[in-house]
């Protein structure tokens, strides 16, 4: 049922599978009824997608009176993080917003270690994730134990040269495996269904 006029959100993307998956979540009618509300109320927000370059003209021109959702790193939000009552941390995901402005952004390095990764997989398998968004838990690289208490200086020397090596080399591996376009756009995922099911009622209506 329709509560009036839909309110307009204004996404500013980057990334054009995100704006979709949160253009699929509001125009789902997924309400079970009036008093059981998924996510924003069936029918009660219209999504008018921006790019980057949009933005800056409308905002240059004061054409700006809806609610704006920054959706990722788009220029200047930098700005504004600052400012923001943060609504959600998790993960290397972060969003919240100030006035009628927000924002939902990604920090992959927050995600370096192959354990916090997997963690963060798991929850993540818990949501409707498209196809293209899945992937394996990374691999744990274990550190070797070595007893030193028997080797003389350059066999401990020699030992802990190795260890280092090691340390370095799992680090960058970790690195390489973070550091990749599919990894952000999982975060990306997991902040927009997380925004959508939890806060985005809220600040449409605040």
């Amino acid at each position: 049922m329709m509560f009036g006029e839909p309110q307009t959100l204004i996404v500013v993307y980057k990334d054009e599978l995100m704006l979709n998956q949160l253009k699929k979540l509001v125009e789902t009618n997924d309400d079970n009824d009036e008093e059981n509300v998924i996510g924003t109320r069936d029918g009660s927000v219209r999504i008018v997608a921006w790019t980057e370059k949009v933005w800056a003209d409308q905002k240059k021109a004061g054409n700006i009176n809806n609610k704006v959702l920054f959706l990722g790193d788009v220029k200047d939000v930098d700005k504004l993080l600052p400012v923001i009552d943060i609504k959600f941390d998790s993960f290397g995901v972060k969003y919240g917003w100030a006035g009628n402005q927000a924002v939902l952004c990604c920090d992959v390095w927050q995600l370096n270690k192959a354990e916090v990764y997997n963690q963060f997989l798991y929850e993540l398998n818990k949501l409707p994730l498209p196809e293209i968004l899945k992937s394996e838990a990374r691999k744990v690289r274990e550190e070797q134990q070595e007893d030193n208490s028997k080797k003389g200086f350059f066999g401990k020397l020699g030992s802990s040269i190795v260890k280092t090596a090691k340390k370095i080399s799992n680090k960058v591996q970790d690195a390489v495996e973070t550091n990749n376009d599919k990894v952000k756009k999982q975060q990306y995922f997991y902040g927009v269904y997380n925004l959508y099911a939890q806060h985005l009622e809220e600040f449409m209506n605040k």
